[in-house]
C-alpha cells in the first residue's frame, strides 16, 4: 500500500533524508564526500545545488553526471502482504551543464531526481545565473559573487488497486510548483582575509505549494557556510555548513585535500545523520579536454542492516 510504504521509509530513514519534500541533501558525489559543507567551495557543475554565485569559479564549460543508490542492503517493500510487495530501491540522479565564464556571466542547467520505487518521485529542473560584483560595482571587484536559481519542481506518487480510491490523490497524483535560490560568495584574493571563503544561500525562497490536495509548501532554508584554504598548505580545505529550515539547524562539517598535482582528491566529513568519504581522480586529455570520476560513500548513524549509500559521478570538462 503506497501510504503505508511511505509511512515505513519515514520511519526507517533519517531524518535529513525525509523531513519534507524537495530537501537538497546529498547531491553530488564530491560534496557528499565533505559530508554536505559545500557552500562556501561550490566550485563545478555541482554548485548549482549549494550556491548558485559558485559557477562563476568554473573556468572550462563542465557537464556532470551522478548516479546514487541509498541505503544499500537495507529491504523495503510496498503493496500488501497477501501479494508479499515489491522490493523498494532509493535512488538519486543528478546531471549537470556549468558554462565557463562570458561577458554576460556564467549559466548553467540541471536536473536533479529523487525517486522511491514504484511509489514516489521527486525531480528538480534548474536554470542558474552568476556573475561578480565588480561587474555591477567596481568596488566589489571579483571577491563578491551573486548568483540565482530559477528552479521547476514536480513530485509524484503511483497508485495501486488500493490507493486508487485515496482521497489524498483525488485531486491527481502529481503536483508542480516554481520558486528559486538566491546565493551570494565572498572569495578575497588579496588582504588579511586572503584564504577565507564565505558562502550564503537562500534556498526555496517563495515557499512553493506541492501539496497533492491539502498545501503542503516546501520550507525555505537559509545555509551559511565557511572554507580556508591557507596559503602555506593550499591542498588543504576545511569547511563547514550550518542551515536553517523549518526551524532545525543542521551543522555539516568536511575537508578536501587534493594531491598530486590535483589528480587524486580525498574527503571526508559528517552530519548529524551520517559520516562519509569520497575520492576523486582528474586526467588532462588535451590541454582543452579532460574528466574526473568522484566517488562519495556515506554510513547512517541512526538506520540499520544497510551497507551505506554509494555516489559515482563523472565530470567532462571542455
Amino acid at each position: 500500500i503506497l501510504i503505508i510504504g511511505l509511512t515505513v521509509l519515514t520511519l526507517l530513514l533519517p531524518r535529513s533524508a525525509v523531513f519534507a519534500a524537495f530537501l537538497d541533501d546529498g547531491w553530488g558525489a564530491r560534496p557528499i564526500g565533505m559530508g554536505g559543507a559545500f557552500t562556501a567551495i561550490a566550485d563545478d557543475s555541482n554548485a548549482p545545488m549549494y550556491n548558485p554565485a559558485g559557477i562563476v569559479q568554473v573556468q572550462w564549460n563542465e557537464m556532470s553526471a551522478m548516479y546514487a543508490q541509498l541505503f544499500t542492503g537495507l529491504t523495503l517493500y510496498s503493496g500488501n502482504d497477501t501479494t508479499g510487495g515489491n522490493t523498494v530501491h532509493l535512488d538519486q540522479s543528478y546531471i549537470s551543464y556549468v558554462s565557463k565564464p562570458s561577458g554576460y556571466g556564467s549559466f548553467g542547467v540541471s536536473w536533479a531526481n529523487f525517486t522511491t520505487t514504484q511509489l514516489y518521485r521527486e525531480d528538480t529542473v534548474t536554470l542558474t545565473y552568476a556573475r561578480y560584483g565588480g561587474d555591477f560595482i567596481p568596488a566589489l571587484d571579483n571577491a563578491w559573487a551573486f548568483g540565482v536559481n530559477a528552479k521547476y519542481l514536480r513530485r509524484g506518487s503511483t497508485l495501486d488497486a488500493l490507493t486508487a480510491s485515496d482521497p489524498v490523490f483525488q485531486s491527481g497524483t502529481s503536483a508542480s510548483a516554481v520558486t528559486v535560490d538566491a546565493g551570494v560568495l565572498w572569495k578575497p584574493e588579496e588582504g588579511d582575509f586572503q584564504g577565507w571563503r564565505v558562502g550564503l544561500t537562500g534556498k526555496n525562497l517563495t515557499q512553493p505549494n506541492v501539496g497533492f490536495q491539502a498545501v503542503d509548501r516546501v520550507p525555505a532554508e537559509a545555509r551559511l557556510g565557511l572554507a580556508y584554504q591557507a596559503k602555506q598548505m593550499p591542498w588543504l580545505v576545511p569547511a563547514l555548513d550550518l542551515s536553517r529550515r523549518n526551524g532545525v539547524t543542521g551543522v555539516n562539517g568536511g575537508v578536501e585535500s587534493w594531491l598530486f598535482h590535483d589528480m587524486l582528491g580525498l574527503r571526508a566529513g559528517g552530519n548529524r545523520d551520517e559520516a562519509s568519504a569520497g575520492i576523486s581522480y582528474y586526467q588532462a586529455m588535451t590541454k582543452k579536454v579532460g574528466f574526473r570520476l568522484d566517488y562519495g560513500f556515506t554510513i547512517p548513524f541512526f538506520v540499520q542492516d544497510t551497507a551505506g549509500s554509494h555516489r559515482l559521478a563523472v565530470t567532462v570538462y571542455f
